[in-house]
C-alpha cells in the first residue's frame, strides 16, 4: 500500500508517494503539485506492479550516451561496412542531438522532427575526407536506426516502456538506377576498358557484386563445368583495411560463367598458384573499387560521349546489366535469383520486375493459340 504524504519545498508544499517495489524495496517519487495528482499516479503505479508492467521511474534517467557501449556490442555479429555506417550516423547526427539525453525524456514528436531536419545537419565530408555523397534518404535512416536500437536497448533493460523512436515517418530508400545493355553495347564498353576489360566481362555476364570479384582466387575456377565459387568477398574491416570476408548474407553461391567469357578467366588466372587472386592490383593484393577517375568510370564517358551507350553507368550497375542479359535469354526468376544470390525470387521479382513484363505478353500470346477460333456467344 502506498503512503501520501505533503513535504516542503521553495516554491511550497508538493506531495511524495512512497511505495515497494516487486522486489520489496522501498522506492519514493516525489515533486506532484497536488495530493490528487500524486493518488493517480500510485494507482497506476500499483497497477503495472501486480500486471508485471512495473518500471522503475528511476531508471529512465540513464542517458542516451550511457548506453551506446551495450547497443555497439549488439552489432559485433554484424559486417564491418554495416557497423561503420552507423558509427558515422551516430558521430555525425546521432550523439549530438540525443547523447546528453535521458532515455525517459525523449518523445515521439521529437523524434519525427529531429528526422526531418537530419539533411540540414549533413557535414560536408566524411570520415575518410572524401565529400559525405550518400543518399539523404539513405542517411537518415541510418541515424533513425542509430538511435531507434539503442532505445530498444532502453526498453529490453527495462528502463522505459516503449520506443519513442517506433512510428515515426520514414522517407522511402531509393531504389537502385538501373541501366540495361544489350549484348552488343556491353562488348563495345568491355573493348573500350582495354587490358581490364575481362573484369568488365565478367561483371556484366555473371551478375557478381565487386567485392565478390575482387575476392575470387584461382582455386575459385572450374574451367570444365564454366562455375566460379563466390567463397568470400572483399571488404573494409573496421580499421578501415580491405580485406576478404564472407560474402553478402554469409553464404557461399556457385555462378555460371558463359562459355564465351571462360576464356577471359582462363587467361587472367594462367600462371597463378591456387591461393592467389584472379585479379589483383597492378602492385599486388586485391583490387579496390572502381572509383570516378579509374579505367572504367573513364570508359563509361567515352561510350555515352560517342553515343554508343545513352545512360551513365556503376560497377555495381554491371549487375542489373547482367540481370537484363539473362532474362532476355530467357532465364527463369529462380535461375536469375541463383546467380545473383538473392535470398529469394521474390526479391528478385521486386527488383526487376521491369524485366519480366514481357513474360505477359507472352503468357497472353500463347493463351491465343489455344483460344483462336472458340466461338465465345459475343456479337
Amino acid at each position: 500500500m502506498a503512503s501520501i504524504k505533503p513535504y516542503k519545498t521553495a516554491k511550497g508544499r508538493a506531495w511524495r508517494v512512497q511505495y515497494r517495489d516487486p522486489a520489496g524495496k522501498n522506492k519514493t517519487k516525489q515533486g506532484f503539485r497536488t495530493k490528487n495528482e500524486a493518488q493517480a499516479w500510485a494507482d497506476k503505479n500499483a497497477t503495472t506492479i501486480r500486471t508485471g508492467d512495473w518500471i522503475d521511474p528511476n531508471a529512465g534517467k540513464v542517458t542516451v550516451d550511457e548506453l551506446h557501449p551495450a547497443w555497439w556490442a549488439t552489432l559485433a555479429p554484424r559486417k564491418p561496412n554495416y557497423r561503420r555506417q552507423l558509427n558515422s550516423a551516430w558521430e555525425h547526427h546521432v550523439k549530438s542531438q540525443w547523447g546528453h539525453r535521458k532515455v525517459n525524456s525523449i518523445k515521439p514528436s521529437e523524434v519525427q522532427e529531429w528526422v526531418g531536419s537530419i539533411e540540414k545537419q549533413r557535414p560536408g565530408r566524411g570520415d575518410d575526407g572524401a565529400e559525405d555523397t550518400t543518399p539523404s534518404a539513405t542517411l537518415i535512416l541510418n541515424c533513425h536506426a542509430v538511435l531507434m536500437q539503442i532505445l530498444e536497448v532502453a526498453v529490453n533493460d527495462g528502463l522505459i516502456r516503449k520506443n519513442p523512436a517506433k512510428g515515426v515517418k520514414l522517407p522511402k530508400k531509393p531504389g537502385p538506377v538501373k541501366v540495361y545493355l544489350t549484348q552488343e553495347q556491353l562488348n563495345a564498353l568491355v573493348r573500350e576498358c582495354g587490358p581490364r576489360g575481362d573484369i568488365i566481362a565478367v561483371l556484366g555476364t555473371c551478375g557478381l557484386r565487386w567485392g565478390e570479384l575482387a575476392g575470387l582466387r584461382v582455386r575459385d575456377v572450374n574451367v570444365l563445368r564454366r562455375r566460379l565459387t563466390v567463397a568470400q568477398a572483399i571488404a573494409r574491416d573496421d580499421s578501415g583495411e580491405w580485406v576478404p570476408m564472407e560474402p553478402k548474407s554469409w553464404e557461399q553461391r556457385t555462378v555460371a560463367v558463359p562459355a564465351s567469357i571462360m576464356p577471359l578467366i582462363v587467361k587472367a588466372i594462367e600462371g597463378k598458384g591456387m591461393d592467389e587472386f584472379v585479379w589483383e592490383r597492378p602492385s599486388g593484393g586485391c583490387l579496390r573499387p572502381l572509383g570516378h577517375t579509374s579505367f572504367f568510370a573513364h570508359a563509361v564517358k567515352r561510350c555515352v560521349q560517342n553515343g554508343v551507350i545513352s545512360d551513365s553507368l556503376t560497377p555495381h550497375g554491371l549487375r542489373h546489366v547482367a540481370a537484363g542479359l539473362m532474362v532476355a535469354s530467357g532465364a527463369s526468376v529462380k535461375a536469375v535469383q541463383k546467380q545473383l544470390g538473392h535470398k529469394s525470387a521474390m526479391l528478385t521479382l521486386d527488383t526487376y520486375a521491369d524485366l519480366f513484363d514481357g513474360d505477359l505478353d507472352e503468357v497472353a500470346g500463347r493463351m491465343d493459340e489455344g483460344l483462336r477460333g472458340l466461338s465465345w456467344g459475343v456479337a
